[in-house]
């Protein structure tokens, strides 16, 4: 009966093959026996005490299985393992960072700290109650997973369907989230950065559920606190806005209409940013400028309501257009 394993023959990578004739034909194949015939691999054959060993021409490559042929036959299937990779992946961000959020809540966020794997997160990412039971359909199954360009946010929905009244899902399950029940979104080890290596730990955030959000996103209704010199621009929102699409959402432009250049920074509980600017701001009119797309935490925005009541005039469509708060530097 032949023998193969992992060796080292001549001080280079091998299959080593113990009991074998020295007649019979040896081929190496990479993949597994039925998933396509790719050609042999080139190498030699070479003895070594009682043992026969496949050295290849070209390295084995990490990760890739190889499947071993004497006379035509089958004799092994051997995986080629890489070194040990320690976990050095985790989660940095879960959002929202509001305590409270309403009970139609429509998205989260995990962040990590390197690029991530993709197909898995369905199974590692779960929303549980308090007592970790999880909540049945709460979250979209979705094909594709929703990452950023760098693959590190994920995007998580919650069921729209559940969400808006009327729909089927809704009014046979109802809205995934309770008043007054706080939940948690669970991250566990399973995921997989790029590389395929576990996270280092789990991670996890927990919110308490208020009511419904169903208004406007109205920048009208923000407080904007002038600067001076170099100061920062401070701005209070009147509700936690979705941390997702402020980045891209606001700017600030000065005097000529051209936009100033700094760093905005949204603050605690997703309810103020605040903008730093490159250089000292120039005297005259600035304005903060807001792109109507910015949501809250329940998917409306400073155009439309997510879930509209089509018998209330005041959750009809707004104009498509940015929204331009005035101040002037101090």
């Amino acid at each position: 009966m032949t023998e193969a394993s992992w060796s080292q023959c001549q001080e280079a990578d091998c299959i080593r093959l113990g009991g074998l004739s020295p007649a019979a034909g040896v081929e190496v194949r990479p993949g597994v026996p039925g998933a396509g015939r790719f050609p042999a691999m080139a190498g030699a054959v070479v003895v070594d005490g009682g043992d026969r060993c496949f050295v290849p021409r070209f390295p084995f490559v990490d990760g890739t299985t190889y499947t071993v042929t004497i006379d035509g036959t089958t004799t092994a299937v051997l995986l080629r393992r890489g070194p040990e990779l320690k976990s050095a992946t985790e989660v940095l961000r879960i959002d929202p960072t509001a305590r409270a959020v309403p009970r139609n809540l429509l998205r989260l966020y995990v962040s990590f700290s390197a690029p991530m794997s993709e197909g898995d997160a369905a199974e590692h990412i779960r929303l549980v109650d308090d007592a970790g039971e999880p909540i049945a359909g709460g979250l979209l199954p979705t094909e594709h997973e929703l990452w950023d360009p760098d693959h590190t946010r994920l995007t998580v929905l919650l069921d729209p369907a559940r969400i808006k009244r009327g729909l089927v899902g809704h009014r046979e399950a109802g809205y995934p989230l309770r008043v007054g029940t706080p939940f948690r979104l669970l991250v566990d080890e399973g995921c997989r950065d790029a590389l395929g290596v576990p996270l280092r730990a789990e991670a996890e955030r927990r919110w308490e559920v208020v009511g419904d959000e169903r208004l406007h996103v109205d920048p009208q209704r923000w407080a904007l606190t002038p600067p001076r010199g170099t100061e920062q621009l401070e701005v209070a929102f009147d509700k936690p806005l979705d941390g997702g699409l402020l980045a891209r959402c606001l700017a600030v432009t000065g005097p000529t209409g051209r936009r100033v250049g700094g760093v905005g920074q949204r603050g605690a509980q997703d309810c103020s940013w605040r903008f730093v600017p490159e250089e000292p701001w120039v005297p005259g009119l600035h304005h903060l400028v807001v792109d109507p797309v910015l949501e809250d935490l329940a998917g409306n925005s400073a155009r439309r309501v997510f879930d509209r009541d089509l018998s209330n005039d005041g959750e009809d469509p707004r104009e498509d257009r940015p929204v331009m708060l005035p101040f002037r530097p101090r």
